[in-house]
C-alpha cells in the first residue's frame, strides 16, 4: 500500500493552484522549527524572483503535500467532507486574518509579474555566472 503522501501526491492536482492560494497552504502549515525558512523564501524573491517558478513553487507543494498526508493521518476520524471542510475553513482563515500571508501575497506576486514580463531579463547570480561561464565550454564537447 502507497504511503499518504504520495497517494496525495498522485491524485491532488497541486501543481494548478494559484501562488496565492498555494502560499496561503504554505503559510497554514508553516512550522518555524522547520529547517525550511518561509520568510526567509519570501524576501529572497525580492532579490532573486526567479527562485519563484525556479525552486519555491516546486519545495512549498511538497511541503504542504506532505502537511496534507500528516494531517490526514492525525485526523483519521473524520469523513472526507468533515477533513475537507476543515482544511478550507483554516485556509480562508489564513486569507482572511492571517498577517504573514498578507504581508507576502503581494511580493510573491511582484515576482511572478517580474518572471512574466516580456521585456524584464532576470540576471544570474555572481555564483551562477561563475559556474556557467565554467561549463560552457562542454556545449563544444562532441
Amino acid at each position: 500500500m502507497q504511503s499518504r503522501y504520495k497517494q496525495l501526491k498522485e491524485k491532488l492536482p497541486i501543481s494548478r493552484l494559484s501562488d496565492d492560494v498555494l502560499l496561503a497552504l504554505r503559510v497554514l502549515y508553516d512550522d518555524p522549527l522547520d529547517i525550511v525558512d518561509l520568510k526567509q523564501d519570501i524576501d529572497d524573491l525580492t532579490l532573486y524572483p526567479e527562485r519563484l517558478q525556479d525552486s519555491y513553487r516546486k519545495e512549498w507543494e511538497t511541503y504542504v503535500l506532505k502537511a496534507l498526508a500528516e494531517d490526514l493521518k492525525r485526523d483519521e476520524a473524520l469523513s472526507a467532507n468533515e477533513f475537507i471542510e476543515n482544511i478550507m475553513q483554516r485556509v480562508e482563515e489564513v486569507e482572511q486574518n492571517n498577517t504573514a500571508y498578507a504581508a507576502y501575497r503581494p511580493l510573491v506576486a511582484q515576482a511572478k509579474t517580474i518572471n512574466e514580463s516580456g521585456n524584464t531579463l532576470v540576471f544570474p547570480s555572481p555564483f551562477r555566472q561563475q559556474l556557467m561561464a565554467f561549463l560552457l565550454p562542454v556545449s563544444t564537447v562532441e
